[in-house]
């Protein structure tokens, strides 16, 4: 998270980092600067491409889970700049660790360091193996999609919008994602078919694209 008002960045475990002042890193690059959490920024960027511009959830998986929600494009924070922050969601309690120091969250279950560094592979071994019908990757994956199905589908049971599932992942589940909606649908009591699941239009590049429309608006409405 990161307090604009106070000009720092909460908290990132992944880096390692608490309280740390957004200058020490902008200071040294002479151009103009915009920081921002990389999922609130992903999720800008979807919503813009979005076709229908209305409520919509952007759930980033990657190393770190995270999120955004969008109302009317505007994004939520929250009392404390912590809407969105889907990864630490607990779905099994007492669970398995996770790295913001509580068990049982879905970044513990659906980081792709599940799929990769956990084994001792990279994320495109790992799924080139699951296409060859590796049947030890394929429980793993089976297992993933599991947890994936139940995060997911508590975001929509609060939100009831359109989710579009981004990071580095939703650039490999192009050939997996009915599997995933039909999941959706088992345990969606609403007999959703699971359709308001979409995948991002900018996979990776959403971070990037979200920030550069940070200037882009600054530009037109100073035009």
């Amino acid at each position: 998270p990161i307090y604009e008002e106070r000009d720092v960045v909460v908290l990132s475990r992944i880096v390692e980092v608490r309280e740390f002042p957004i200058r020490r890193l902008t200071q040294y690059i002479p151009y103009p600067c915009f920081i921002e959490n990389d999922a609130n920024a992903g999720g800008i960027a979807e919503w813009w491409n979005h076709e229908d511009h209305e409520n919509m959830v952007y759930l980033s998986v990657q190393r770190g889970v995270g999120g955004a929600v969008l109302l009317d494009g505007v994004r939520y924070m929250g009392h404390h700049h912590h809407s969105g922050e889907f990864g630490h969601m607990c779905i099994v309690p007492n669970g398995k660790p996770c790295l913001c120091g509580m068990r049982g969250c879905l970044e513990a279950y659906c980081s792709t360091a599940r799929i990769s560094t956990d084994l001792g592979i990279t994320r495109e071994e790992f799924f080139a193996s699951l296409e060859a019908g590796n049947p030890d990757y394929l429980a793993i994956w089976k297992e993933y999609l599991d947890y994936l199905a139940i995060g997911i589908n508590n975001i929509r049971m609060v939100l009831d919008c359109n989710i579009v599932l981004g990071g580095v992942l939703a650039q490999f589940m192009e050939p997996y994602l009915e599997e995933l909606r039909a999941r959706l649908q088992a345990i969606n009591p609403f007999h959703s078919s699971g359709s308001y699941l979409h995948l991002s239009h900018y996979r990776t590049w959403s971070t990037c694209v979200g920030v550069a429309l940070h200037f882009i608006s600054e530009f037109i409405d100073n035009v």
